[in-house]
């Protein structure tokens, strides 16, 4: 059964301002969600527009496409991860792309997706439940050194080293499935002096566990890199981002193709030719929710919005 609501869309009027120049063109909504973002895109596109939907979560698909119904000659679904976007979408084709990173309300508030460190349901943390390895999975499996490392560059925590060893050590003498409770006991023994930020340090720890199921990071590297060589000369690249690591990997990722120059920096002279600039900044600084946004979805406190144009 499909859910009623998903969630709201974010920066929702900033996003469709910064992307659509051509009501004709065609675009990617490469998070699809529940489609707030999508049904915004396709009701402002002219009839000769059209739509590209991406997500790996078949619950987002299903949802979506009863909510675009009425533009179903306009939208064309990819259930597939948006790093697929240059092997689904022919080059230099796209007027804009449209990021919203991270994960929806809808799999956040749906504990039974094991996103949320709330309620007793096995940890899952996968966005495509047909994808092979779950949380449970890869916490079993990978050392205290590299779950360490997922903490500090997925989350900037502090005490990573100390926290992988205590959620080895409480796993290790767990029957049965890893349940929220048991990362909840490792936090609280590794932060004892930060009783009152232990939701806090909760929502990083999942974050950083989701992150490496998902191969995240990855996927927005291979996704960004796609959608510029998929844009038109005078497409918008529009993201948004929720936290540094993603809004890090956005910017850096962006910065490979804001240089005229990619010749390594100890050379004294170019030998490139230059003349490789692909991307252009559209706003200087992100873009931030207004505090009557913040207001009405307390999610969007910590949204930025990156625009890029393609030169």
């Amino acid at each position: 059964m499909i859910n009623t609501e998903y969630h709201d869309p974010v920066l929702l009027n900033e996003c469709l301002e910064a992307l659509i120049k051509d009501p004709s063109g065609t675009y990617a909504d490469c998070t699809l969600g529940g489609g707030g973002h999508s049904f915004a895109i396709a009701s402002r596109l002219a009839k000769e527009g059209h739509l590209h939907c991406f997500d790996r979560d078949p619950e987002a698909i299903a949802f979506a496409t009863k909510r675009l119904e009425a533009f179903k000659n306009q939208v064309t679904f990819h259930p597939v991860a948006f790093a697929k976007l240059s092997e689904e979408i022919a080059p230099n084709t796209l007027s804009g792309v449209l990021y919203d990173l991270g994960i929806s309300s809808h799999q956040v508030d749906d504990s039974k997706r094991g996103f949320t460190f709330q309620g007793s349901n096995p940890l899952d943390l996968r966005m495509d439940t047909r994808e092979a390895e779950s949380a449970q999975q890869w916490l079993r499996r990978v050392s205290a050194d590299e779950m360490a490392g997922a903490f500090r560059f997925n989350a900037d925590l502090d005490r990573a080293y100390k926290l992988a060893l205590k959620i080895i050590e409480i796993i290790a003498a767990t029957e049965g499935e890893i349940l929220p409770e048991n990362i909840r006991r490792a936090v609280e023994s590794v932060f004892p002096d930060k009783r009152h930020e232990i939701n806090g340090i909760l929502a990083r720890v999942f974050q950083a566990i989701r992150m490496e199921v998902n191969g995240e990071l990855h996927q927005i590297e291979e996704s960004l890199r796609g959608a510029v060589n998929c844009l038109l000369p005078g497409g918008r690249l529009v993201v948004i981002s929720y936290h540094s690591v993603e809004d890090r990997c956005v910017k850096n990722t962006a910065a490979e193709f804001e240089k005229d120059c990619l010749c390594p920096e100890r050379l004294p002279v170019c030998r490139c030719g230059g003349h490789n600039r692909k991307l252009k900044k559209w706003n200087r600084k992100p873009i931030l929710p207004s505090a009557e946004e913040i207001a009405r979805n307390p999610r969007a406190r910590s949204a930025k919005l990156r625009v890029y144009e393609k030169v």
